[in-house]
């Protein structure tokens, strides 16, 4: 059977000391580790594209697998994290209020609403991009990328989601051909060191 693989890029410094992170933000050493673990767990699947946000962590962290499968990778700003605006940079600790509120537009950046029909349209995308392929998918994104789309789109129940705890490198399969099989939610059983819980933006 044919998936989509939904996975979320690899630790970077701003994930481990919770500053909200610019579209340049490398992995860090332990993020490209995870990376490399991600590339020896599926270099075998049939995946035939990766398709990618153009950030920086999210190439890196794609690179190993791209390299262990030969397959070809295709960038899209439409899988990019939520755009924060003036709050690039900023440790979370020096954020007074819930910048993730529902409510809250950025300053230069992106409402909550601004950035779910961002997310519809990369679904869309994912969806055109998996059914031009004979192969299977695998998506390189961002934290509340995934979140969005798992809630929002793919309607996984609350519970299913607080559990899923969306660590670096997760990976959700879906059936290419009927959304509502999940395979995997957010596993990390890839990854052969210790998890290092991580902020999502």
């Amino acid at each position: 059977m044919m998936s989509i693989y939904l996975v979320r890029h690899g630790e970077t410094d701003g994930n481990r000391n919770r500053i909200v992170q610019t579209p340049e933000t490398p992995l860090s050493a332990h993020g490209q580790q995870q990376a490399n673990d991600l590339a020896d767990a599926y270099q075998h699947h049939a995946i035939s594209r990766i398709l990618c946000s153009d950030h920086t962590r999210t190439q890196q962290t794609a690179k190993p697998v791209q390299q262990l499968l030969g397959c070809e990778l295709v960038l899209s700003e439409l899988l990019q994290e939520r755009n924060l605006g003036a709050l690039r940079g900023t440790p979370w600790k020096l954020i007074d209020f819930d910048f993730l509120a529902a409510d809250y537009q950025p300053e230069n950046g992106e409402s909550q609403h601004q950035f779910g029909q961002r997310v519809e349209l990369a679904w869309q995308h994912i969806v055109e991009q998996a059914n031009a392929v004979e192969d299977s998918l695998m998506v390189m994104t961002h934290g509340l990328v995934l979140r969005y789309i798992l809630e929002h789109i793919l309607k996984i129940d609350g519970l299913s989601l607080e559990r899923a705890g969306f660590e670096n490198t997760c990976v959700t399969q879906i059936a290419k051909n009927d959304f509502s099989k999940i395979q995997l939610l957010c596993d990390i059983k890839h990854l052969r060191q210790t998890v290092v819980k991580g902020a999502a933006v």
